[in-house]
């Protein structure tokens, strides 16, 4: 019988030492690994913004070179 009781007891503690809640490095790491996803969409949605301003700055230019070459046809220059 006392053989049964110490496996039991045993048991139940090893099976309480399983569901122990997380460490302190274990929600550490959770953090930290939250706070770098936070900081990737950060800097992909910063991305994004400057991509739109280079697409922005194109267009631009894109607009100023037809002026341009608009301006150098009237003035019967030729373009280089």
């Amino acid at each position: 019988m006392r053989i049964l009781r110490r496996i039991v007891v045993v048991g139940l503690g090893a099976l309480a030492a399983c569901s122990a809640p997380l460490t302190t490095g274990d929600t550490t790491l959770a953090e930290t690994v939250i706070e770098m996803s936070d900081a990737l969409i950060a800097v992909r949605e910063e991305t994004a913004l400057l991509q739109a301003q280079v697409d922005s700055l194109r267009e631009q230019m894109a607009r100023q070179d037809t002026v341009l070459r608009r301006l150098s046809a009237m003035a019967g220059l030729e373009p280089r």
